[in-house]
């Protein structure tokens, strides 16, 4: 590949382990762009603990990689070069470097060892690394070990930033790395509570798998094939919580939100974006459709997506310098992006992770409001229709979630029955609270459930719409 330019190599100042697509499309290019600017040092060395392994593919392309940027209007290709290095292993020695400033990671949920819904240590997940914490596998331990390495060689402390979709990524990593030390290396604990932090961010862009299309669009405008290629919808933010151990790269110069609390950042993106994904997720499985952009476009349930969009923004604080109004209609846009086919399948795994933040605790504050209460009934009979594995014509729909047992436990032991159906789903730790114990909530999830037997989600909005003469919701 041929560079459009060339900017001297200091050593990298960034570490990130989990190089993804996300990764390549979002943190990367905030780094190129503080490269491009004069900051050589924001480069990135990149750590793959788990397959796919890039280093290889990453040397072979001489460092280099493409981001193609689609929307309705247009598209634009960046070539980046911010990934200066690409490693398949790590050392316990790679937190030693004294360049080293930010470490930044993409992990997915699963990444971080956690009992789903809490902040507890999942001792299953992290059995062997508890065990033998010298030789560890997961991201956790190897964090750990390498913390310690860096207080033994006297460097200053490290901001260990998460950069995954998680709500209050930066407490959960800070929660379960608190009780592995404490576990496993008791002696890094007052060392890493007085030089270590771990701040609270949210990132934000979508970023489907690319597909054969993708793949052969980035290729003909390159000039040949681009194994690290992604594309990407134009829209992408990142704010990042003031809770820093040292300087970090020039962050702010291009673009990046540093703000005291990232929480009221977070809420809007979770319920607003995050929330209409996994419930466009799994009603639009259920109505035939594959991706995220085709079902957005559908005029029955575009309509029932724009209710559902603004309910949850009823139940927000609109965040400094943000428009809860304008940000949920930039939403709806950004799920028809016809060039964004972002696979509902992929949007709907690891749901219990999900489900919480983004969708149940809004839909307990409407559940005195009859009309979005059926929008959040609608959701959730959905989402236990789709985790029982078939749709209404009895095809199979995969469910790829650590609850998956559980879901089929409760699917067998209701025999078809929608009330034991619902009572059992329900009765899992993540609805604990108000949403179980509302009788009106309950009968109208067991109502949709019976409905959903026998007709699609799409074609039962359509039927109850045309029903009471509205051109609404459900």
């Amino acid at each position: 590949m041929t560079s459009e330019r060339s900017q001297p190599k200091k050593a990298p100042s960034i570490l990130h382990i989990g190089p993804g697509a996300f990764h390549r499309a979002h943190q990367a290019l905030y780094a190129d762009a503080m490269i491009r600017a004069g900051h050589p040092e924001a480069g990135i060395r990149a750590i793959c603990l788990f397959p796919p392994h890039l280093s290889a593919t990453h040397a072979a392309q001489d460092g280099r990689y493409h981001v193609l940027l689609r929307e309705e209007s247009g598209e634009r290709l960046h070539q980046v070069e911010s990934l200066y290095e690409v490693l398949d292993t790590a050392t316990e020695d790679m937190l030693c470097d004294p360049a080293l400033q930010l470490v930044t990671m993409t992990l997915t949920e699963k990444g971080y060892c956690h009992v789903p819904g809490t902040q507890r240590l999942d001792d299953d997940a992290i059995s062997g690394d508890l065990a033998t914490p010298d030789s560890p596998v997961s991201a956790i331990g190897w964090l750990a070990l390498a913390l310690d390495r860096r207080r033994r060689a006297g460097l200053p402390g490290i901001t260990l930033a998460s950069c995954d979709n998680v709500p209050a990524n930066g407490r959960l990593l800070e929660a379960v790395m608190r009780e592995f030390v404490a576990r496993t290396r008791p002696e890094l604990s007052d060392w890493m509570t007085q030089n270590v932090t771990f701040p609270v961010s949210m990132v934000d862009r979508i970023v489907p798998r690319v597909d054969e299309e993708a793949g052969a669009a980035i290729a003909a405008l390159v000039g040949q094939p681009d194994a690290l290629g992604v594309a990407a919808e134009p829209f992408s933010q990142w704010v990042l919580e003031r809770r820093l151990a040292g300087p970090i790269p020039p962050l702010e110069t291009v673009g990046v939100q540093i703000v005291e609390d990232v929480a009221p950042y977070e809420l809007m993106k979770h319920r607003i974006l995050n929330g209409a994904q996994t419930a466009l997720a799994h009603i639009g499985v259920l109505s035939g459709f594959s991706t995220s952009a085709e079902a957005a476009a559908d005029p029955v349930l575009a309509k029932w997506l724009s209710h559902f969009v603004f309910a949850q923004a009823e139940t927000l604080i609109c965040p400094a310098g943000e428009d809860l109004e304008a940000y949920a209609r930039l939403t709806l846009a950004r799920l028809r992006n016809p060039h964004i086919r972002h696979r509902l399948t992929q949007i709907g795994t690891d749901s219990s992770f999900k489900l919480g933040q983004r969708i149940v605790e809004a839909a307990v504050c409407h559940l005195d409001h009859a009309d979005h209460r059926d929008l959040y009934a609608l959701v959730m009979a959905a989402w236990i229709q789709y985790n029982t594995g078939r749709d209404a014509a009895g095809r199979a729909i995969p469910i790829d979630d650590p609850l998956a047992a559980r879901f089929a436990q409760i699917t067998a032991g209701a025999n078809g029955d929608s009330t034991q159906l619902a009572e059992g789903f329900l009765a899992l730790d993540l609805f604990a609270g108000p949403l179980r114990r509302h009788r009106g909530f309950l009968a109208r999830v067991v109502s949709m459930l019976s409905s959903l037997k026998s007709e699609t989600p799409r074609a039962f909005i359509a039927r109850t719409s045309a029903d009471r003469g509205e051109d609404t919701i459900c």
